[in-house]
């Protein structure tokens, strides 16, 4: 039996949206031992009001080397004791790659704070009658494949495990729900500390771009194979915001109604500027007409 814990990274401006994934979590998914929401110190008492028997917060200043300190003055750098400052966008990708080192669990299923339940989910439905984890690998879409960051991030991966050619480029490895096996994020670490001659986090606190969606994807079915522990799926289990063109209130509400039924969640990016008000009531809607076992 595997222990599974949800993980949320989020900050200060997106606690209200987090506040409705929590509430709809704990309403419609069981199966896992806890949902661990990881955030700044400074945001430590907001998001304590969503505290609760299987709700813990996780700061990244406990997760994180002592040699990565966070500047009081910005929300966006960290200061790097072995480098470069650090930006916020990569230091929240060492702080999910970390969670094999803070977090006592078997399996780590990464849900954003800008995702709602909306239907019943067990958590066991990531894993198959051999004990296999759920990894999303679905062919790229020709959009990502022009995308300039997208195409460094797999020159990236090509670099850090060696590999080359066309091969390893094609499949998309980033959604919502993914699923990561403990075993598997330890062996990736460790053959990138070992690559680089230094600590994982040294390496990619130096690194100016990377996904670690796509390292952690790369490295499970290229390097490792059939011994990751996982089977690869092309089905999405969160219907998502960015695959929808949303410019309008309007948009907003056709692309809500219309969430297929084998879809048990739903991302509404917090980028858009869409304040969950405007769509917390559809959500409820939605959420009223779904069994909750």
């Amino acid at each position: 039996m595997y222990k599974i814990a949800i993980i949320t990274p989020s900050y200060a401006p997106d606690f209200e949206r987090c506040r409705v994934l929590c509430t709809s979590l704990q309403r419609f998914v069981s199966g896992h031992a806890e949902h661990v929401i990881i955030i700044d110190r400074q945001d430590q008492e907001l998001f304590s009001q969503l505290v609760g028997p299987k709700t813990r917060l996780l700061l990244k200043e406990e997760m994180l080397p002592q040699w990565l300190r966070k500047l009081p003055f910005s929300r966006k750098w960290w200061l790097n004791l072995r480098g470069l400052p650090v930006r916020g966008w990569i230091l929240q990708q060492i702080v999910k790659l970390s969670v094999a080192e803070a977090i006592d669990a078997d399996l780590f299923m990464f849900v954003d704070s800008d995702v709602a339940f909306i239907r019943s989910f067990q958590v066991s439905e990531m894993i198959d009658d051999t004990g296999r984890v759920r990894l999303f690998n679905a062919p790229l879409k020709p959009e990502d494949i022009e995308e300039p960051r997208h195409c460094a991030w797999y020159r990236h991966a090509g670099k850090v495990f060696n590999l080359t050619g066309e091969a390893y480029q094609k499949n998309d490895y980033i959604s919502q729900l993914v699923t990561w096996r403990r075993d598997t994020l330890q062996k990736l670490t460790g053959w990138i500390a070992t690559k680089g001659r230094r600590s994982w986090q040294a390496v990619l606190a130096n690194t100016l771009d990377f996904s670690e969606y796509v390292l952690y994807g790369v490295f499970a079915e290229h390097v490792l194979g059939d011994a990751s522990g996982h089977f690869w799926t092309d089905k999405e289990l969160c219907y998502c915001s960015w695959h929808h063109r949303i410019e309008s209130h309007q948009d907003l509400l056709a692309f809500l109604h219309d969430i297929p039924e084998n879809y048990p969640a739903v991302l509404v990016q917090s980028n858009l500027g869409i304040a969950p008000a405007d769509y917390v009531q559809v959500l409820s809607q939605l959420q009223r007409l779904s069994p909750t076992t």
